[in-house]
């Protein structure tokens, strides 16, 4: 009688461990066929190709560098001296009836909300890796805490694409409520039973500041080189596919925005400034884009991180942003 069932849940791990094995096989012959095209394309639109490296490396070297730098290396700095551990003692209350996360967390949030896309990602690999947060705790902290931040949102796409600061502060604050409807949706749908405890490493030796800012300060360039990578490859990618399909209009806008959030935000702000191209800056900026997500899933390379959950969780926050704005520009006249 007891035969048969186990028999049966053999053959089916048996049957799932070779479906997912033909799968893998299928993506990679895919990905490798769509990776041989693209070089096609690289090879048959050199100009676009050299314009849009020159203008990704520009855009990294201007912009991103100098805004990202300082608060990976202070977070840096932070991490190495202890101090999410200790400030997580003091939160972890909040923290816990809120979020449902561990108090470590908390630095990851503020870290998330105050500097910009891909930090947030980064501390909470940093945390996973120092004990202080669980695998599923980080997979959930990611949904809503590796964000884009004032600087990039009120700086680059206010006042420099829209030309107000006014339509910055909107779009940054349903930003961060859109995160923050996130953050606690995702306490509320979790499966208790099954979110791990983590556990915290013992407490860093102590170590001379001069050998921590070092180690800092070389960590975030290392940090900085691969985003600039990713943002000069991206640039290349949307430029060649504009260029070899001819999208334009909305189609066009949607490919830039998904694949890199600064070009479908330009576009889109060379549109118009309506209530609707603001929901639209709205989705690109809560979804991140797919080189910011490559960006995430570097850094959080070997953490476990899901990818279809972490997706789905930006693709959510984009539209939370995007209908908040909706609201606001049909209800209130903010703008």
């Amino acid at each position: 009688m007891t035969c048969r069932p186990i028999s049966f849940g053999v053959h089916q791990k048996k049957k799932q461990k070779n479906f997912d094995f033909l799968f893998e096989r299928m993506f990679r012959l895919i990905i490798s066929i769509l990776v041989l095209i693209f070089n096609v394309f690289l090879l048959a639109f050199p100009r676009i190709v050299l314009a849009a490296s020159r203008e990704g490396l520009l855009l990294w070297f201007n912009n991103v560098l100098p805004a990202l730098l300082p608060f990976i290396a202070t977070n840096n700095i932070l991490v190495a001296l202890g101090f999410p551990g200790r400030v997580g003692r003091i939160i972890a209350p909040v923290m816990g009836r809120v979020f449902g996360l561990p108090g470590a967390a908390g630095f990851a949030v503020v870290a998330g909300f105050s500097s910009g896309y891909p930090v947030g990602a980064k501390v909470v690999a940093d945390l996973h890796r120092r004990g202080e947060v669980s695998v599923s705790d980080g997979q959930r902290l990611l949904a809503f805490c590796n964000n884009a931040g004032p600087l990039f949102i009120v700086g680059v796409v206010g006042v420099g694409l829209f030309g107000s600061s006014r339509v910055g502060y909107l779009l940054w604050g349903v930003h961060v409520a859109a995160a923050l409807v996130l953050g606690l949706a995702g306490n509320i749908v979790r499966k208790k039973n099954v979110t791990a405890q983590p556990n915290p490493s013992p407490p860093p030796a102590s170590q001379n500041f001069g050998t921590v800012l070092g180690e800092a300060i070389k960590n975030a360039m290392e940090s900085m080189v691969f985003i600039g990578g990713f943002i000069i490859f991206f640039s290349v990618f949307v430029a060649v596919i504009a260029e070899a399909t001819e999208l334009s209009g909305m189609a066009g806008l949607a490919i830039a925005g998904l694949a890199e959030v600064t070009g479908g935000l330009r576009q889109v702000s060379a549109a118009g400034g309506g209530g609707w191209h603001l929901a639209a800056a709205s989705f690109f900026i809560g979804f991140g884009g797919f080189a910011i997500h490559a960006q995430t899933f570097h850094f959080t390379a070997g953490m476990g991180v899901r990818v279809l959950p972490y997706l789905a969780a930006k693709l959510v926050h984009g539209i939370l942003a995007a209908g908040l704005t909706i609201i606001i520009y049909l209800y209130t006249g903010w703008f």
